[in-house]
């Protein structure tokens, strides 16, 4: 049978990473996140169905080893990035890997003679990183002291960034119109009618 890890890598390998669009999220990087957050929320919401729960102990592992979804953002370059994290909480939460979600697709630290590695390692190691799962008793992060902009994608990633985003796109595109036709923007009905 296999474990909760194997489980969840091979659901990610099947269902999600083959449809990112590595191009947009690279693109979404340096803008408004928007699908960055899209994809972060996909990966966890994997890894609660596969592990079972959002708050995550050494028995949801494989010998206490874990990987799950995160942010890292480059301390030199200030690049943000997803990526899953391994991290080995029988050893409060002990960082053990990183797997960058970039422009070049799934990109792991390993092969640090592959030009890709080099390149992905030189943008964004060292790195500050956190993880969208809760795991009480991890020493080696802060979440409270991550810098501000890790924080801030890590406590709103849930929320349906595309959906408002879009709403907010349309409203302004609707704005935009009616002033170049010289109209108003549409009222809404009179509910007295």
């Amino acid at each position: 049978m296999n474990t909760p890890v194997e489980r969840y890598i091979d659901h990610i390998n099947e269902k999600i990473l083959p449809h990112i669009d590595y191009e947009k999220l690279q693109a979404s990087y340096s803008t408004n996140m928007v699908y960055a957050k899209e994809i972060l929320n996909r990966l966890h919401a994997a890894m609660v169905d596969i592990y079972g729960s959002a708050r995550l102990t050494a028995h949801h592992g494989d010998e206490g080893f874990v990987v799950i979804p995160g942010m890292v953002r480059g301390r030199k370059s200030g690049e943000m990035c997803v990526a899953l994290l391994e991290l080995d909480l029988s050893s409060s939460g002990e960082h053990w890997d990183t797997t960058f979600l970039c422009e070049y697709g799934v990109v792991g630290q390993g092969d640090l003679d592959s030009p890709i590695v080099k390149a992905v390692c030189k943008r964004f190691v060292p790195y500050d990183y956190g993880y969208t799962a809760d795991i009480p008793g991890d020493i080696h992060v802060d979440q409270a002291r991550l810098p501000a902009q890790l924080k801030s994608v890590l406590q709103d990633f849930r929320e349906k960034p595309s959906l408002r985003h879009s709403l907010e796109e349309a409203t302004a595109k609707s704005k935009a119109l009616s002033a170049e036709l010289g109209t108003a923007s549409p009222q809404k009905p009179d509910p007295a009618l």
